[in-house]
């Protein structure tokens, strides 16, 4: 199938291939499509090793890992380029009457690849063959340049030094445990198993250990293994899952009987094992990862609710009215069509949430669909296979004097009690109080609503996830040396050695743990790496210990203390947090150069004065330095024109590409050029030569003009106008993105546009996928209570009584923002993913009570007061165990401190201490809006019976 992106990709490839005036010198174009790929694994191969051994040994390892069936990508990073330098100085070419250009042609006509044909006669063939390709120094050494009077030769050897090395990329800086390295990064696309990928990868790095491959003082290692992000939250949901159905076990056993609480915790594997099944490829195509095992996580809280509700009424009709598979049929019949709807109700919740749009829309949609599944799995287990379990179990048993029995009959006469003593003084006085009731829940709820807006509770489109490691990225001013760079990176690598040091003494003096002879806490650095593939740029990641001592963040926040302001970097971001997008980035664009650069500037300063705010990078800085040069008249008058000019000078200085050849699995270059010393400063220019076309020697200075100004690194352009772009890294316990665009939308932005016509600004990163998110995300809830109203209205035949039990949804929401407010957490993305499912799930209580109370007016002719209280009171054991048991099962999660639960805690708080809150509304609020809505119904027949009877009474 044709997509989108393949046709662009051919687009792109037929207008590029119709470009025929490219500069010679250039290589073709390689045009590709964008592929997925995330990182797996680090493999390390680190030690007492020159570049040149741990780039073969780093290549063979290559070889090794790409042979593994699950291994498809990787890449080895900051990898110099084997390369043959033969250097010259002009003295030595002036001495024999040669030029680099003669150099390179007698190299090209002494070293010349394999060229073969074929020699035919009636009896055999014979192939014939040519190469005398040079391969090593001793052949470039080796080749005759000069052959003098007397027959004796002078080789290249005798003139220039050959040197079997690496490109010029000395910036190259690669390291690990402040030792020389070669870093291998094991990628993983979108259709990769991961698990699988780590596993074989490991597999031959330990069969590397295992034999004599590796030379004396070379080491290999693993590290910052991805697989474990997975496998880790798999044991977090098989922990929490295993917790929560304990929790629910004991709850339901307690309350109602050990068989059912064992039954309605069987149906979990039955709904888990298949909503994998419908993961496979054949159905949804999902995978096992951080989103579906959110999903699987979460929905351990929900899934049991329909199946409590039909235990709980199975089991209270068979006690009451007899052991039978009639009163079994009876009990799950009197609650199918609430525990249906409501269940439905939750999965639109949920279908809502899986078509948000955005870039996070199409992450959460994974979670959602999950729990969909999930959820459509157990309305099949609740409906058809738990009541043919629970038809066999026995709830006449002769009581036992045992503890648990005990504590059963407890548990049971205390919720008699409360029901009889407590709860329905509470409901005849809500009754009574009925508008008072609803002023005051109104007024809590904008109490709590208003907390956020207050600061409260703080808001943050995407809060600050601990990651696995401690990065810090780096880029230098144009104008620094590799040098420069390098001695930075290292600085940042000696900091990171000192910061753990005083982290752990500092541990040590707190905790009294001064026994020098225990090694225990000698280092919490694992992993060390220093990479740098560019001149200006590079990286230093750091991997602590699983039980370090110290935290993340801790660590981070003393090592950007103590490298302080280092000589020429333009940006240094240190980050212990996720860094999934930028916290926040401006665009601003405009027709011309000289505007766009002035407002970004001025936007620059003003954003270097706010608190909170890091790791500022941009792109307005001049550009590189460079040397222009320009023919003179004296120089044209000697037959020199840019071409020729040009050519000469990249090849002095560059290096000219001779010839390249293929050597093992590396692609050789041979580049002849002057020694490095001699190409290193202006004065090395100015006292440069160059050749006229008749071989004439003459001063570089005298044919061309030299002068100096920056090149722009990059010119970036956005509707074809030229763009600036600024972005930052964000401390959102001081300040958060959309706090930090408020405050410019209303105070530099309008400045900004103001003094500057034609200038257009807008917010990228956070700010635009909150933009993005959120609006969606509004238009899938009012979507969402659409049609949950519908879904309400369908059993209830009523067009009133769904709106008393949606009151449930702001409530419930109440709930949350108190959750995150108990808990001390940020309002979030995580946290509206929770408050959307949320939605679905409070509805399903108060569907049950309003169903009830509906069946004991219709059916049995009861008055609105003695109904309300009998649905109350009689629903009361079910919407107490629905609640309990969904916060039992996420209640787990909401007190795990794991790297991986941060992750998943905000949204479990919204939806249990959301679920908590709607409790209350269900057993106080819905009751006093039942009776108010009644009462308004009668008031309105009142006046429609007012005005048919004067109408019958008004004479024609």
């Amino acid at each position: 199938m044709i997509t989108g992106i393949d046709t662009l990709l051919t687009d792109v490839k037929t207008n590029v291939d119709a470009i025929n005036n490219l500069p010679t010198e250039a290589e073709k174009p390689v045009i590709d499509k964008m592929r997925r790929q995330d990182h797996a694994l680090w493999v390390q191969l680190y030690g007492a090793a020159d570049r040149a051994t741990l780039h073969d040994l780093a290549e063979q390892l290559k070889t090794d890992l790409l042979s593994q069936s699950a291994i498809h990508d990787l890449e080895i990073k900051a990898q110099a380029e084997p390369m043959i330098s033969i250097e010259i100085d002009e003295e030595t070419l002036q001495s024999y009457g040669l030029t680099l250009d003669s150099i390179a042609s007698i190299i090209n006509a002494e070293s010349a690849a394999s060229i073969t044909t074929s020699l035919y006669n009636d009896d055999k063939t014979v192939r014939l063959k040519v190469s005398e390709q040079a391969y090593e120094i001793q052949d470039f050494n080796a080749i005759p340049v000069i052959t003098t009077s007397d027959g004796s030769q002078i080789t290249l050897g005798d003139i220039a030094l050959v040197r079997d090395d690496f490109a010029d990329d000395t910036f190259v800086l690669s390291r690990y445990n402040q030792a020389n390295a070669s870093a291998i990064e094991i990628v993983m696309d979108e259709n990769g198993d991961i698990v699988n990928l780590v596993e074989q990868a490991k597999q031959v790095v330990e069969r590397w250990q295992n034999s004599n491959i590796l030379p004396a003082g070379v080491h290999i290692a693993t590290w910052n293994d991805k697989s474990s992000m997975i496998t880790e939250r798999l044991a977090l949901l098989v922990k929490n899952a295993l917790s929560g159905i304990a929790l629910v076990f004991i709850i339901l056993a307690l309350f109602l009987n050990l068989q059912v609480a064992f039954w309605v915790a069987a149906g979990l594997p039955f709904v888990f094992f298949g909503t994998l099944f419908f993961m496979t490829k054949q159905f949804t195509g999902l995978t096992i990862n951080e989103m579906t095992t959110f999903g699987f996580i979460m929905a351990l809280g929900i899934v049991v609710d329909d199946a409590v509700v039909i235990g709980e009424s199975v089991y209270s009709t068979r006690k009451n009215k007899g052991d039978s598979i009639e009163n079994t049929i009876l009990g799950t019949m009197k609650v199918a069509t609430p525990t249906v709807f409501g269940v439905l109700t939750t999965v639109v919740a949920f279908l809502a949430l899986s078509n948000v749009e955005g870039r996070m829309g199409e992450v959460y949609a994974q979670f959602g669909t999950v729990v969909t599944i999930a959820l459509l799995l157990s309305l099949v287990e609740s409906k058809l296979i738990l009541p043919s379990h629970l038809a066999h179990i026995n709830t006449h048993k002769p009581r036992s004097k045992n503890w648990f029995s005990r504590l059963q009959y407890a548990a049971d006469a205390g919720l008699q009690w409360f029901s009889r003593v407590i709860y329905q003084q509470v409901i005849a006085w809500a009754l009574r109080f009925r508008y008072a009731v609803v002023m005051v829940f109104v007024a809590v709820f904008l109490l709590v609503a208003g907390m956020p807006l207050t600061g409260s509770v703080r808001i943050a489109f995407f809060p600050d996830i601990p990651g696995d490691s401690v990065n810090a990225d780096m880029t230098m001013q144009n104008d620094a040396s590799f040098g420069q760079t390098h001695k930075n990176l290292l600085a940042l690598e000696a900091a990171a050695k000192q910061v753990d040091a005083q982290l752990l003494a500092q541990y040590r003096q707190t905790t009294h743990d001064n026994n020098d002879n225990n090694d225990q806490h000698e280092s919490e650095i694992v992993s060390l790496q220093v990479i740098a593939s560019s001149s200006a740029s590079g990286k230093v990641q750091v991997e602590l210990s699983s039980d370090s001592v110290y935290s993340l963040k801790a660590f981070s926040q003393q090592w950007g203390l103590a490298v302080g302001q280092m000589e020429g970097v333009k940006k240094l971001k240190i980050l212990s947090k996720r860094d999934m997008m930028d916290n926040f980035k401006v665009e601003l664009k405009a027709l011309d150069n000289t505007t766009v650069s002035a407002a970004g500037n001025q936007l620059l300063a003003n954003l270097q004065t706010i608190v909170g705010v890091s790791g500022i990078d941009h792109n307005l800085d001049l550009g590189e330095p460079q040397y222009r040069f320009e023919l003179t008249e004296q120089g044209r008058a000697l037959g020199f024109d840019t071409g020729m000019l040009s050519a000469q000078v990249l090849q002095s200085f560059g290096g000219g590409i001779v010839q390249r050849f293929q050597r093992g699995k590396d692609e050789i270059k041979v580049r002849v050029r002057y020694p490095e010393s001699a190409r290193q400063t202006l004065a090395d220019i100015q006292r440069a030569n160059v050749r006229t076309a008749a071989g004439i020697v003459v001063p570089l200075s005298h044919v061309a003009k030299v002068s100096s100004d920056y090149q722009p690194s990059e010119i970036s352009r956005i509707d074809n106008q030229r763009a600036v772009y600024i972005s930052a890294v964000l401390d959102k316990d001081i300040i958060a993105s959309n706090e930090l665009v408020s405050q410019m939308q209303q105070t530099l932005v309008p400045q900004l546009l103001a003094q500057y016509p034609g200038l257009t600004l807008e917010f990228a990163g956070e700010a635009e996928q909150q933009a993005e998110t959120t609006s969606s995300m509004e238009t899938m809830f009012v979507l969402a209570l659409i049609a949950i109203y519908a879904l309400l209205a369908i059993p209830l035949k009523s067009y009133g009584q769904p709106l008393i039990i949606m009151v449930a949804i702001p409530f419930g929401i109440v709930g949350a923002i108190l959750g995150h407010w108990w808990n001390d957490l940020t309002i979030s993305i995580l946290s509206l993913n929770g408050i959307l499912a949320l939605s679905g799930v409070v509805v399903n209580d108060s569907l049950l009570l309003v169903s009830r109370f509906n069946e004991l007016i219709n059916d049995e002719g009861m008055s609105v007061h003695d109904a309300i209280v009998e649905a109350c009171t009689g629903r009361l054991r079910a919407v107490l165990l629905t609640s309990v048991t969904t916060f039992a099962g996420l209640a787990p999660l909401l007190g795990e401190t794991s790297l991986q639960a941060q992750f998943l805690i905000p949204a479990a708080a919204a939806l249990g201490y959301g679920i908590l809150f709607a409790t209350v509304i269900t057993l106080v609020l819905t009751p006093s809006l039942i009776l108010i809505q009644c009462e308004f119904n009668a008031f309105i027949a009142k006046i429609l019976s007012w005005f048919r009877v004067n109408k019958q009474q008004t004479p024609a």
